[in-house]
This record gives C-alpha cells, structure tokens and sequence, in this order.
C-alpha cells in the first residue's frame, strides 16, 4: 500500500504545482489543502502557528544555489527579496542554500521573475528528488584544491532539471555530495552517494561512499570500495537516483532512503546492482584517502586565491541567521569593491571570494562594521542550529535566539579558548542541525521537573566525522537538561574539556 505521500504524488506529477501557485497568486482559486504539501518541489513549507500546527498563510521558501554560490547580481536580487518578502527573515542552510521566511503565495510570480537570467531557482529545491548537491565553497579558488568539482555540479543539476519528469518523482530526497576539498568540509560520510576527490600520483579519482545520512535513522555511509575518474561522477549519481527510483520504498517514508535500500541489499549487491545500470565496471579501490577531522573542516580566515592577486576570506553567520539588513549590507560592501560574490558552506557560514589584494584590509574592515567575523571564537565557528520553534511544524524549542545566548555566555566564560569544536542545537529529533555528529549536539525536548513539563534538551556527546573508520554518532546521555540548565551543563562540558 502506497504512503500518503506516494498517493499524492501518482494523483499528479509534483511539479505541477507551479499552475497552482500561478492561479492563486492572480487572485484565482487557492491550492488545494491536500496539494499543499506538493509546494516542497518548489523549496516551500508552512510556518508553524503558536500551537505548532501549520499556518498556511506563510510559508518558509529555499532557494537552490547550484554550486553553493552568490555572484554580485544574485547577492543584490536575494538581499532585495529578504527585505521586501521575508521580513528580513533569511537562513543559510546545512545544504548550502538560503531559506527565507514570511513568504506568501501572493509574492512568488515576483520572485521567479527575479530569478530569470540567473542561477538561482526554487524548482526541486525540496520534495522527493535530487536535493541541492553539497560541495566545498573554496572549490576552483584554493590553490591547494584537488579538483574544481562545480562543472561537474553544474552539469549534472542541468541533467536532472531537464529530466525533471524522471526523478522529480523518487521514493524520498536524494542527496548528492562532490569534493575536491583538501579538508574535506563537505561531509561525504552523510550522504547518499559521496564522492572524495584525491590524488593517486598525477591522476584525479574519486572515493565512492554510499548509504549515509542523518536524523533518525542515522547511518554513516560506506565505502564502496571503489575509485570513480571525473568523467563518470555523473553517470554514477544518475545510477543511483535511478536505482533509488526503482527499489525504494514507497511504503513507508521512514525507510524510503538511499541509506535503507543499502542496508536490505548489503553494500556488495547495491555497487553490483548501480555497475549494472552504469553498463562498465568501477575502479577498485581498497584503500581510503587520508580523512580530515570533522572539527577541523573548516575556511575561515584570509588565503590566496588561485586567481593572481586576490584573495578569499572565510566569515562566520553566529547560529545560521542574517538580517535582512545585514545581508543587503554584505551585498552593497561586495558591490562596492567589485568583489565576486560568496559561497556558502555546510557548516551555515560564508566565504566571499574576488576580493582584490590591494583593497583587503578595507574590504575586511567593512565586514567587521557590519558584523562579521573572519576570525570568529571557537564556539561562533561551528555552532550550528535548525530553523526551531517559530517557522518549523517538527519543533518543541526555540533554537536561534537561544543558540546565539549559548555562544555569547560560552565567550565570556572561556574569552581564551582555543580547541576546535563542534556543537549543534536542533529543535527536534529529525536533527536539520547535525546534532548527532557534533561534539555536543543539543535536542529538544520536553523535560519533566517539579514544576511540570518545560522545554529543556537531550544531550549527544562525542559525535564526528573521519571517514569510514573514525566517524560516529553521539552518544546520548540519560539526563535530559532543562532549558534553564543547559547553559551551565555546556559550560561544566567545557570546562571538563580544557581540564583534561
């Protein structure tokens, strides 16, 4: 028996959804109440009401960034959009894109017709088909970059838009990840289908993993034992969407992932089973590349561009969040040195790129004025949060104004602290925030005390990422911490670490 979501999605292809917002937005007939869950393919899901239910009237809109980038023209239509649309509402995501708030049905003919003649899109943004593909911000601009992976990104997005008919219809998201990094910031360890580019002796190959992902039924991904050159890396991921296509499950959602057809068939039988489709065999590949460590993934800070005589600089965003005003500041500060734009990373900061040697240490200074920082504290670096109480349906707890507390009282009790780490707060089990692969990873919850029941978080301690044999998921503590508590309990954590 088909899930509920299956059944939809065989009533009418999900895609076109887009002559219903069209038809709303003139002023016709509204989307059907049991359509509304088809605006995902378009990046769009309901704000959540004060009792946690959905709110129709506005709804939280991703725009795909294709390779993870913003050139001029892109930085000045999203500032425009955040302040005119979104209430000055705008989120960098885990996948490298941007979320925006407060976005009514009304608005969207107006925000396409912005996005025409550029790179940005809304189209499977979301929805059960190819998620936005993750890669490194620096890829193509650091001179110590193992390959530029965005043609190769860029293409295969090109692939599965113009095939959108064939995929846009997948048993759940299909998430790709492609690196050249040297540090390995994309997180192939959590995708569907990763791909690790390295060095053997003058030749490019990549590492293929396979099975990964996260929330709750968590799974770090498997080697496949196999090297992938550049010129298959697209037939590989279209292989594997088409054998998700086909062997998924379709009745029930929660094991309709890449990751579960993996662990039914084996990891042997799913490389046979995608050889077959490819038509040719792979590489062997028996030996994994060196891995850097989860905490250490990471960009920011100045550095030499490959281009000659510029630079690019790694910023913090502190908790995923930027103002509507912030951003179309960041906008006008690169408009007016001529710089090329950002790219965003997994880990919901920034990097800005084109920057001219001769005018860094304005551009620098500029950034500094309108809040951001390139050599950010431990703790504003890498900690991460979802969207929380307020916008999302899932959540039990407020997560970005408390995330920005967190990291401000843990500055002022350790000013001088130096280690890497990672500590994400997520708003629920589902985990947008990586909880689970984080040093302290934060969910939230409903705890009981002597005065009732109060918000208050779950505890997951040592998660990280190292490749096949050194990744692994957070153990979670038996305690759970009210909210009232937990800046404490972080604290003693810390001070735990720096004792040791």
């Amino acid at each position: 028996m088909l899930s509920k979501v299956e059944a939809l999605k065989a009533e009418r292809p999900p895609l076109e959804i887009i002559k219903d917002i069209y038809r709303e937005a003139s002023g016709g007939e509204k989307i059907d109440q049991q359509h509304i869950d088809l605006l995902k393919w378009y990046g769009m899901y309901p704000h959540a009401n004060k009792d946690g239910k959905e709110d129709k009237a506005y709804f939280m809109k991703r725009v795909k960034l294709i390779d993870g980038r913003m050139d001029k023209k892109a930085l000045s239509i999203m500032s425009d959009i955040g302040l005119k649309y979104a209430q000055g509402y705008i989120d960098f995501t885990t996948r490298q894109n941007i979320q925006f708030h407060y976005i009514q049905i009304k608005d969207l003919p107006a925000m396409f017709k912005l996005f025409e003649d550029t790179a940005l899109t809304s189209r499977l943004a979301s929805g059960d088909g190819p998620r936005p593909i993750v890669n490194c911000p620096v890829s193509g601009l650091d001179k110590d970059d193992i390959i530029d992976v965005n043609p190769i990104i860029r293409d295969l997005d090109k692939f599965f838009d113009e095939n959108s008919e064939d995929f846009s219809n997948l048993p759940r998201k299909y998430k790709l990840g492609i690196s050249g990094c040297k540090c390995h910031c994309m997180g192939h360890e959590i995708q569907d289908i990763g791909f690790t580019a390295f060095k053997n002796g003058e030749e490019v190959l990549f590492d293929l993993s396979v099975g990964g992902g996260l929330a709750k039924t968590k799974r770090i991904a498997s080697r496949a034992n196999r090297y992938v050159k550049p010129d298959q890396v697209k037939a590989v991921s279209i292989a594997g969407a088409e054998l998700f296509r086909e062997f998924g499950n379709r009745e029930n959602r929660s094991k309709a992932r890449v990751r579960n057809l993996v662990e039914d068939w084996g990891v042997e039988k799913f490389v046979e089973e995608l050889e077959k489709k490819l038509g040719f065999g792979l590489l062997e590949g028996n030996n994994e590349p060196e891995i850097t460590p989860y905490a250490q993934r990471e960009h920011f800070g100045i550095h030499d561009s490959i281009v000659a005589g510029e630079s690019y600089i790694g910023c913090a965003t502190n908790r995923g969040r930027v103002g509507g005003e912030q951003f179309k500041a960041l906008s006008d500060l690169i408009n007016k040195y001529d710089a090329g734009g950002i790219a965003l990373t997994t880990t919901q900061n920034f990097i800005v790129y084109g920057i001219k040697n001769e005018i860094l240490e304005e551009f620098l200074k500029g950034l500094k004025e309108i809040g951001f920082n390139s050599n950010p504290s431990r703790f504003e670096a890498r900690t991460q949060s979802c969207t929380g109480l307020g916008f999302c349906k899932f959540a039990i707890t407020e997560t970005k104004n408390f995330t920005s507390s967190l990291i401000a009282h843990l500055e002022e009790k350790f000013p001088n602290f130096d280690e890497h780490i990672a500590i994400a707060v997520s708003g629920c089990p589902n985990g947008c925030s990586h909880p689970h692969i984080a040093d302290i990873g934060l969910i939230g919850t409903k705890v009981k005390t002597d005065e009732g029941r109060v918000d208050g978080y779950e505890v997951y301690l040592g998660g990280t990422l190292h490749g096949q044999n050194g990744s692994k998921f957070g153990e979670k503590q038996v305690e759970k911490i009210p909210i009232t508590e937990i800046f404490t309990y972080v604290e003693n954590l810390i001070q735990a670490r720096i004792n040791k």
